[in-house]
């Protein structure tokens, strides 16, 4: 019997409707998601800066850190990542990275009891109230959370979007048959592992396990083993994220990997008694029967057990943290360690601009480190341009070429940030932290180009500035130095109080063994008593003690400059502070 043609189109478009919603919902719930993320980040950037930056060995403390973190940011995953670029940085060990990412797996279950609640009716309003915070709000603060509010609202809407799409699979008998062998947890494990590294995100597949749960068509045990294979596949970013970096940071995505696959094969032989542990702590609905409630009663329960699976994982294997970092070794052999060049970035990690507050600190600690290489330029330079040789001076003029390349990098990367939608008072320290490299990228450049041509000449023509070195000489090079030395050391001082105050001169009050002078008169004076020294050792009877006059008072000239710049760079910190 030929088929009506009319009916197979109308199952061609059923088929067309329902892929539209499913895929359209999961589309919003990840936009939803991405929203409420951004507005917490956002929100909370510095306060999560510092818990993840807190190096402690108490590993209880760890797992708070990771668990709090991740549920404001709404992702295991972003927590992982970020651990993988600290580890890479060198500011967080491997064996302290294992209790936050034990923690962050707790964080992550926070969204699923979220999405669990049946207030779809709501979001309708939280789109508007969301909206109306988002578009009219006059504080940064409103509106930040009114891009939380509306991507809780796009979330919701997203599930229910998905519930409808799902709906007429309740009398679809292939698709109740795939749903039934879903119990089965090797395959259970497989297409839930796939399908979250394809997304990218372990929630999104939470999501639609609580919408086929909603409707009826998740069995508690299938849902049960999708959600373990979520844990594994939510490992795959972490891995993706961490190549191409140092052993350590692989070593972290690694513990990521063993400490979820290590749940999973123990809990994938309790399925059962996993789903009887759901039942009993989730409410139940003995007045309703079939699939009335199944709709009602597994949403819940999927959350609760994901959250029982998650807490007793860390509560069983946290005792076994240095083991599990000793694993991770095994696995991942520390290659031989290639020293870097000046210009290599070391703390620039991609992870970080996840957050423009982190990637705030990698700027911050670079650009530290950059100061800290200038002021050792400056060091050297004092002593090649007097009395270097021509390899000295080669050396130097290498080293300020380093010195060009990882400024290029900072900017680069404060770019980055800058296109992420930092706050204002991020926005002002992005463009103090611009001028601060550029400062120290001219303070490099006086002696790489200024200086190192004036030590050629000497050389050339013979000349011996040994003779013009007195102490006033010596003196005025020491300060300029010392002043350098001390902004550059404030610039990675982020965490004590200010030892600039705002006018760009060491407080006397901090430290008052180290500062000699520092303000533009004291400078000025330094200068004036240089010159009377020079004049004192030169007669000017002749060319040659012209010439040597010249040079020397240019180079009081560069030293000067040096010293204007870094009084400039301790203004930027100092109003970076005040803010």
């Amino acid at each position: 019997m030929t088929p009506d043609p009319s009916s197979i189109d109308q199952a061609n478009l059923n088929l067309v409707h329902m892929s539209g919603l499913l895929v359209g919902g999961l589309a919003l719930f990840l936009l939803g998601l991405q929203f409420m993320t951004g507005g917490f980040k956002a929100i909370a950037g510095s306060r999560l800066q510092a818990w993840l930056g807190e190096l402690t060995a108490n590993r209880f403390r760890g797992v708070l850190a990771g668990a709090v973190v991740t549920a404001l940011l709404n992702s295991s995953t972003i927590t992982t990542v970020l651990m993988v670029g600290f580890v890479s940085a060198g500011l967080m060990t491997l064996t302290q990275s294992v209790p936050m990412i034990m923690g962050a797996n707790i964080g992550s279950t926070v969204t699923a009891q979220i999405i669990a609640f049946d207030v779809s009716r709501l979001a309708p309003f939280m789109l508007a109230a969301g909206f109306v915070m988002y578009a009219f709000g006059k504080r940064m603060l409103i509106r930040r959370a009114g891009e939380i509010v509306m991507g809780l609202g796009l979330l919701f809407i997203g599930i229910e979007f998905m519930g409808d799409a799902t709906r007429p699979l309740r009398t679809f008998p292939p698709f109740i048959d795939a749903m039934q062998d879903m119990k089965h947890p090797v395959l259970g494990i497989v297409v839930g592992a796939v399908f979250t590294a394809i997304v990218q995100s372990s929630a999104a597949t939470l999501g639609i396990v609580i919408a086929l749960g909603a409707q009826g068509l998740m069995p508690l045990e299938a849902g049960i083993a999708l959600i373990l294979g979520a844990n594994v596949g939510t490992c795959g970013t972490a891995l993706l994220a961490a190549i191409g970096k140092s052993a350590e940071a692989l070593q972290v995505a690694v513990v990521h990997l063993i400490f979820n696959v290590l749940g999973v094969v123990v809990w994938a032989f309790f399925i059962p008694q996993m789903a009887e542990m759901g039942r009993f702590v989730s409410p139940s609905f003995p007045e309703l029967e079939g699939v009335a409630r199944l709709a009602a009663e597994t949403p819940r329960q999927v959350a609760n057990i994901h959250t029982i699976f998650s807490v007793s994982n860390t509560l069983v294997l946290i005792w076994f943290s240095d083991w599990i970092a000793r694993f991770a070794r095994l696995i991942v052999r520390p290659r031989a360690r290639e020293k870097k060049r000046i210009g290599d970035p070391v703390y620039l990690d991609k992870s970080s601009l996840e957050m423009p507050s982190l990637g705030l600190q990698r700027v911050r600690m670079e650009s530290s480190r950059l100061g800290n290489e200038v002021v050792d330029i400056v060091r050297s330079g004092a002593h090649v341009v007097v009395g270097g040789s021509i390899e000295e001076i080669n050396t130097l003029l290498d080293r300020d070429k380093e010195v060009d390349r990882l400024a290029a990098e900072i900017l680069y990367y404060i770019g980055l940030i800058s296109q992420d939608e930092p706050s204002e008072q991020e926005g002002v320290q992005l463009v103090c932290f611009t001028q601060i490299v550029t400062s120290l990228e001219n303070i490099s450049a006086i002696i790489g180009t200024n200086l190192m041509s004036m030590s050629q000449q000497r050389l050339t023509q013979n000349i011996e500035f040994t003779r013009l070195k007195g102490v006033a000489n010596s003196r005025f090079a020491e300060v300029v130095i010392q002043n350098l030395a001390q902004v550059v050391e404030a610039i990675g001082d982020a965490q004590t109080d200010a030892d600039v105050d705002a006018d760009g001169d060491a407080d006397t009050n901090a430290r008052p063994a180290s500062r000699t002078f520092g303000t533009k008169p004291e400078i000025k004076a330094l200068v004036a008593q240089t010159r009377q020294s020079i004049l004192g050792n030169v007669q000017l009877a002749q060319k040659s003690d012209v010439l040597d006059y010249q040079l020397a008072v240019d180079l009081i000239e560069q030293y000067r400059q040096i010293a204007r710049l870094s009084r400039g760079i301790g203004k930027l910190v100092g109003q970076m502070r005040k803010r």
